[in-house]
């Protein structure tokens, strides 16, 4: 079934199949193509998928001939090469299988117990297990709220003695129990077992029994039921091997009824030939019990009651994004597919993805227990199990391709394909274009809109910077970590090369900072774009989509030109990254991340390079040197009377908009001059030089004859007030009387004014308009945001070194430019780090930067990073 905008709204039921008790675990063996069920009746059912045949059905317990309940299958995993099944439950035994391979004629499948795992402590049931296979460990989340393993399993079972059946009664349902096996009134004790069972389980007790070392019982893991385990993929471990000095680690996740995730490291000690294990974090507070959980790399997703589902970034272990279910019931399960989460619980099926929600029943009771799983490279499947005994296996193609046919932008969405799980393998940088349009496909693939808070966009945003991070890793860097924002905003990548290059005797190697931002514009209309703006597309010479020139595109030449100078032994000096993800929402927290960690990031910074503007034209290239501060506010007056008429309430009261205009009219004088006190006190003349250059580019540049040196001048190095937007409320009609009006104004500063006096004349100065007034309505003035001018010095070393490689990269000298726009961050990162900053503009006066159909000429982007492969070992 579809929806209006041709989106699927529920999977297909590919088949069904029926038991007569609860499924309460399953796990898909998709290499071999079979599906296991563990039920409540204390059975394994094992089905072909091919021909959904039920093949083989797997007993527990000492009893093979009556029904019981005493060994419910609670929680079912397996090896990644599928040789091995695991199983827990209700009798606080984990049982270990040997699958063996199908013949294909009789459907008979070899099926073998070959060890079960026990506690000499109670620990009640085992509600969760994962199996870590390069360590060949074991691991369970028992009742009893410990956390159990059992290091080197295939090798323990293979050595384990062939006097098995004396182990026998050390199994806890063997074990005397002061309350059950106590005399009775008869003075005799009830036989729990009877004779026919104990002979049938010492006729085929061929499966080792394993015990728990007591020193592998990690005591009140947690302050409640461990629900749920699991392992992190092979691109987690190696993230945390960067940071740990142990390599060959495994990791897991365990949450429990105590609301806290844990992260927990296991390490092979190759002295004494044992696992450790140690508690790397618990910040990760849910506030509620988690009963089920999943992950997808690089987030968690846990499933808490009144249909509430938490995701949290693992790299930063903050919250990212909370969901809510229409049924206010617990989540009884997750499974997670390229961004698509199926939450289940009592009512049925949720499905989340892109900001759209998605829900259907499909009629077979409580689901207990669900799995995602591809079938074939084709065909992804979604396994759920039911108390009423239902095991049923949906078609999730039609869904997962479905796209809305209305919003071209979700189109080609990063979080809709798999990355390789070796990301952290050494890749070779190129200065080539056809290895960098690699990177800046995919940097462009993730849809990195900063400005909106959906689930998706944020999930995005997480997912590009630990891309970023993942390709620094790749490339070499000394370091590479994400920093996190206090605010729970899009964390800031760092990345760190170390110089490796020969220096001349005497001299000192620099540190240089280059600062990018991932974030981008909304795309907005996608219908006024040529080409879907999430995919790179080439075409003419140019680059075409979001964030080609507004800054992924500068942003890749930096990285393969310092790559590029590393791998080869020749970068010469120290290189640090910063590269945030709110620049287009104003950089607000980025000041205390620079803060925090100053002394990762570098004390003795030496200059700071960017390259986050453009050409004052298509011809000539330019530098930056100067740009202006900004001040964006918000004035709204309102009143406590409802919106009235014109013919009924006009001239009656005090009207907000009235009082607005009368307002907004004092900034400013018939001569333009902007009349905040003391605004124009601390400005300084334009010196002869500046003059000079304005000149030239008026000459040279090729740009609108009208434009003379004064509009230069006006633009790039004189502050301004604009009025941008008015908001009312009531229905718009010309006789209604709002009873609320907002105006937006935007004041553009130069380096000279300081943003926060100017700030404060203005609220100052506006109050006072407003008391004069005498209005009964209210009048409130709010700064949403803010930057400082900045005021390079071009005749520095930076500049002229950059002059020259500009000049023989293009064969004509580069113009000396200011822009009348704002970088919000720039000065502050001149101040904290205390070294000068250098703009660098990419692409031409025609990108489109903000704009539908942003581009970049592939020749600047180039020219760029040979520049800067130069550049950075100049400086």
């Amino acid at each position: 079934m579809y929806n209006s905008k041709g989106v699927a709204l529920h999977s297909e039921l590919i088949h069904r199949w029926n038991h007569t008790f609860s499924i309460l675990s399953i796990v898909a063996f998709p290499k071999k193509k079979l599906l296991f069920a563990g039920s409540q009746d204390s059975k394994i059912l094992v089905f072909d998928l091919p021909t959904y045949n039920l093949i083989h059905t797997i007993r527990l317990g000492e009893s093979q001939e009556e029904t019981h309940t005493r060994s419910s299958v609670l929680c079912l995993a397996r090896s990644e090469d599928e040789d091995f099944l695991f199983s827990g439950g209700a009798d606080s035994l984990v049982r270990v299988w040997s699958i063996g391979e199908k013949a294909i004629r009789d459907d008979l499948l070899p099926v073998t117990e070959i060890a079960t795992v026990y506690s000499v402590t109670d620990i009640g049931d085992i509600f969760s297990l994962a199996y870590l296979d390069s360590l060949e460990t074991i691991v369970f989340g028992c009742q009893n709220a410990s956390l159990l393993y059992v290091e080197n399993l295939i090798q323990k079972i293979e050595k384990t003695s062939s006097d098995r059946v004396d182990n026998i009664n050390k199994l806890p349902h063997r074990r005397y129990d002061k309350f059950f096996d106590s005399l009775g009134p008869t003075g005799c004790s009830a036989n729990s077992l009877s004779q026919s069972s104990l002979t049938s389980l010492q006729e085929n007790c061929g499966a080792a029994i394993i015990e728990v070392p007591s020193e592998n019982i990690i005591k009140y893991a947690h302050y409640g039921f461990v629900y749920s385990i699991n392992k992190l993929c092979p691109r987690f471990n190696q993230l945390l091997e960067k940071n740990s000095q142990t390599s060959g680690l495994e990791h897991i996740v365990s949450s429990a009824g105590d609301g806290i995730s844990k992260l927990w490291e296991f390490s092979r000690d190759e002295k004494h030939d044992i696992v450790k294990v140690s508690l790397v974090n618990d910040k990760i507070n849910n506030e509620d019990s988690v009963i089920s959980q999943t992950i997808e790399f690089p987030f968690l997703y846990c499933g808490l009651s009144d249909g509430i589902l938490k995701i949290w970034d693992l790299n930063t272990q903050q919250l990212i994004s909370t969901l809510k279910t229409k049924d206010e019931s617990d989540i009884i399960s997750i499974s997670v597919y390229m961004d698509h989460i199926f939450a289940i619980d009592e009512s049925g099926i949720t499905h989340f993805y892109q900001n759209q929600v998605n829900h259907w029943n499909p009629q077979q009771g409580k689901i207990l227990s669900s799995e995602v799983f591809s079938k074939s490279a084709e065909t992804v499947s979604l396994l759920t199990g039911g108390n009423d005994g239902s095991l049923t296996l949906w078609d999730l193609t039609s869904l997962l391709s479905a796209v809305p046919l209305s919003d071209a932008s979700q189109i080609n969405a990063s979080s809709t394909r798999h990355t390789s799980n070796a990301w952290a393998v050494y890749q070779p940088a190129s200065l080539n274009n056809e290895e960098m349009l690699n990177t800046l496909r995919e940097l462009i693939s993730y849809q990195t809109v900063s400005q909106s808070k959906d689930t998706a966009s944020t999930l995005s945003l997480r997912r590009c910077a630990i891309y970023l991070q993942q390709l620094f890793l790749k490339f070499g860097a000394t370091n590479a970590q994400l920093f996190p924002l206090p605010d729970g905003g899009s964390p800031v990548v760092f990345a760190y090369f170390q110089g490796n290059g020969k220096t001349e005797p005497g001299s000192k190697k620099k540190r240089i900072l280059w600062y990018g931002h991932y974030d981008v514009i909304s795309s907005g209309d996608t219908f006024n774009w040529n080409t879907d703006p999430f995919t790179l597309t080439c075409e003419n010479g140019y680059l075409k989509g979001r964030g080609v020139s507004d800054n992924k595109g500068p942003l890749v030449s930096a990285i393969h030109s310092v790559a590029y100078l590393f791998q080869q032994g020749e970068l010469i000096n120290d290189v640090v990254f910063l590269v945030e993800g709110s620049e287009e929402i104003g950089s607000a927290s980025l000041q205390q991340v620079c803060e925090k960690y100053h002394d990762i990031i570098g004390k003795d910074i030496d200059w700071i390079l960017l390259s986050n503007s453009t050409w004052v034209d298509q011809e000539h290239p330019c530098l930056n040197y100067g740009l202006r501060g900004v001040i964006n506010a918000q004035i709204k007056i309102w009143s406590d009377r409802p919106d009235g008429h014109s013919g009924l309430n006009g001239g009656v009261y005090d009207e907000p908009m009235v009082n607005l205009v009368n307002i907004v009219s004092k900034l400013q004088n018939e001569q333009k001059e902007i009349q905040i006190p003391n605004f124009y006190a601390p400005l300084r003349d334009l010196t002869e030089d500046e003059h000079q250059r304005f000149q030239k580019i008026t000459k040279l540049a090729n740009i609108d004859e009208s434009i003379t040196v004064q509009d230069l001048i006006t633009n790039w190095s004189k502050p301004s007030l604009s009025m941008t937007t008015v908001k009312f409320s009531g229905p718009g009609n010309i006789t209604v009387i709002p009873k609320s009006v907002t105006m937006g104004i935007s004041i553009r500063l130069v380096p000279e004014q300081s943003v926060e006096q100017v700030k404060q004349d203005l609220k100052a100065y506006l109050n006072e308009s407003f008391k004069q007034l005498n209005s009964q309505n209210h009048f409130e003035i709010k700064v949403l945001n803010e930057a400082e001018g900045w005021l390079g010095d071009p005749t520095n070393h930076a500049y002229q070194v950059l002059k020259h490689e500009i000049t023989t990269a293009w064969g004509v000298e580069p113009l000396l430019v200011r822009e009348g726009g704002s970088i919000s961050c720039l000065r502050m990162l001149e101040r904290i780090f205390d070294a000068p900053a250098v703009q660098i503009p990419c692409g031409q006066s025609t990108d489109n930067g903000h704009l539908a159909n942003e581009n970049l000429r592939i020749k600047n982007w180039s020219n760029l990073t040979e520049i800067l492969s130069k550049v950075f070992n100049k400086l």
